[in-house]
């Protein structure tokens, strides 16, 4: 076959294959060429465990949505720590806290009641302090935490939501004497509160 035979072939299958992609386009879950993008953020209030002893515990999430259809992704991140204070001794008290990035989906969220799934990576701190001498820890230590977490929210308002969910934290061990990695991976429940605009 001539060498500009050849040419010809090659070209005619280019511009065939061109207008293929064009004609049936790849279904995806969120279309980025369409998508809106919006913003929230909010407190949340926790109960949870720690070393077998109850904790209440309260932080903030928020990030940037982006939302094709009935599907929603998000990218943010978050952080929590103890209000309560866990006696460790005499005259201690332990206190903990975490943070990270946070990845989610969320499935209809314009209905009045849908849900969240959503994982936070990150990492966290626990300190032992000495109520007779609060700057000076008696022991510093961290972990690496990844927390899966799911709740129903429901729209209130058209930049209100509510939301009651359950998640489960695995951390690493802390290095903090007499706490381990099981002490402080456990369940908890949530309610949050979402403003902003998806």
């Amino acid at each position: 076959m001539p060498f500009q035979t050849k040419i010809k072939w090659i070209s005619a299958l280019c511009i065939v294959s061109a207008a293929s992609s064009t004609a049936f386009a790849k279904e995806t879950l969120i279309d980025l060429e369409n998508a809106r993008i919006g913003g929230f953020g909010g407190p949340l209030f926790k109960v949870s465990q720690i070393k077998n002893t109850e904790t209440f515990e309260i932080g903030g999430m928020g990030g940037a949505t982006f939302t094709t259809g009935k599907h929603s992704l998000m990218l943010g991140g978050g952080g929590y720590g103890l209000v309560n204070e866990i006696r460790w001794g005499t005259n201690n008290h332990l206190e903990v806290g975490y943070g990270g990035l946070m990845f989610g989906y969320t499935y209809d969220p314009e209905a009045l009641v849908h849900i969240d799934t959503y994982l936070l990576l990150g990492a966290g701190g626990a300190s032992v302090i000495d109520a007779r001498d609060a700057n000076n820890p008696v022991e510093l230590g961290s972990f690496l935490i990844s927390e899966l977490t799911t709740q129903v929210e429901v729209n209130i308002t058209e930049f209100m939501e509510i939301g009651l969910g359950a998640s489960y934290r695995l951390t690493t061990d802390p290095d903090i004497t007499g706490l381990t990695a099981g002490d402080l991976s456990k369940p908890s429940v949530h309610i949050s509160f979402q403003f902003g605009s998806l």
